[in-house]
């Protein structure tokens, strides 16, 4: 296994800055999954990484060798694709074994680590089946046998998981999870499913337009973003933003929306933040995610003006333990996530408690965040 180091890598297209001065280092045996919406710059970057694609400046480094001018066949990774790119002709037992044999391996080896794969992704029984004899999360196991059969340093998985049906890739993500558990290697993931990301990743690579926004594990990347694009892209559903001015009444500071709402900011956060302070009269944003809103009328916790406001209700969505309501307030849209006995009905005005605690401000004009 091997360790993966990106120095300053640049990749340009013309005068399009696909990836923009990308730092990065990918600890041995460590699953790193690079997220973010359409044309960030992920899939370029792990392009990169296999030698797919030349950088325009940098270094990549893989098990401590420069790897810029090797080609891909010498940089001992393997490489899974979202469409399996699997050989139509063949069996899956040859499928698997291809790339042995262009390599020369010795026929007893190649059946060796064929059988090995297989049994590891339990797809012994369909060593003699062609690609179209198969389901989507079939020949998305022969592909992933394809890459383990090679026992590279690293694989390279580039949103394997799309072009399955939803309960399929919820199925396929535990199993590519247990199958880094049980190889323990390098992986490198790209999604641009956050759900994805979550529940896969040690840690988490989030990118926008070819530039790091932050890379944490999972837990701190959703408790501590750095900025308004993490906080809102990664949650399920999305971090609710509100424009306030933050200002102070007898001591203690407030999130005002112009008569909106006027949310108290908890002491313990506001001493932990004295650049707090320099906000004063200024406009920020609020940030609370959908979990940390709930019906006041069934709150146990206490209900002030200061931690609740009004908001209208637009849509009702039911989930069974839950409810998600699709709200309005000026003309801000919002989602809560409250409880699944709330009576709350469209056209309803319905007061929500805000879980102070747990409150995120920012910067309106650089979206930094302050705390």
């Amino acid at each position: 296994m091997a360790s993966v180091t990106l120095t300053n890598v640049t990749k340009r297209f013309d005068e399009v800055v696909a990836v923009d001065n990308v730092n990065l280092e990918i600890k041995d045996k460590e699953f790193l999954v690079l997220v973010g919406p359409s044309g960030c710059g992920k899939s370029t970057t792990l392009r990169m990484v296999a030698g797919l694609e030349e950088i325009t400046s940098g270094n990549i480094e893989i098990g401590k060798r420069i790897v810029n001018d090797v080609p891909p066949k010498d940089r001992d990774i393997a490489m899974v694709f979202q469409n399996y790119a699997l050989y139509p002709h063949m069996d899956v037992y040859n499928n698997m074994a291809f790339g042995l044999k262009l390599r020369k391996f010795p026929k007893d080896e190649i059946d060796r680590r064929v059988k090995e794969a297989a049994q590891i992704l339990e797809i012994e029984q369909l060593l003699d089946r062609r690609p179209k004899q198969l389901s989507g999360g079939q020949r998305q196991r022969v592909a992933l046998g394809r890459a383990i059969v090679r026992e590279p340093k690293v694989f390279l998985m580039d949103e394997p998981l799309s072009n399955l049906d939803a309960k399929l890739r919820v199925q396929m993500r535990t199993e590519i999870s247990k199958l880094h558990d049980k190889l323990q290697t390098t992986v490198i993931y790209v999604t641009h499913d956050q759900t994805e990301a979550m529940t896969m990743g040690d840690r988490i690579v989030v990118l926008r337009d070819g530039v790091i926004q932050q890379v944490a594990d999972p837990l701190n990347l959703y408790n501590q973003p750095n900025n308004m694009f993490v906080a809102g892209f990664i949650g399920t559903p999305p971090m609710n933003f509100l424009d306030a001015t933050l200002v102070e009444d007898g001591g203690k500071y407030f999130l005002d929306g112009a008569g909106s709402f006027k949310i108290a900011i908890p002491e313990d956060l506001a001493k932990k933040t004295p650049e707090l302070k320099e906000y004063l009269g200024r406009g920020v944003v609020f940030g609370v995610r959908p979990e940390d809103l709930s019906d006041a009328s069934l709150a146990e916790k206490e209900v002030t003006e200061y931690n609740s406001f009004m908001a209208g209700v637009e849509v009702v969505e039911p989930m069974g333990s839950e409810i998600y309501l699709y709200l309005t307030l000026d003309d801000h849209s919002m989602i809560a996530r409250v409880e699944p006995n709330s009576t709350a009905k469209v056209g309803d005005n319905v007061k929500l408690r805000v879980e102070t605690e747990k409150i995120h401000v920012f910067d309106a004009e650089t979206e930094e965040i302050i705390f």
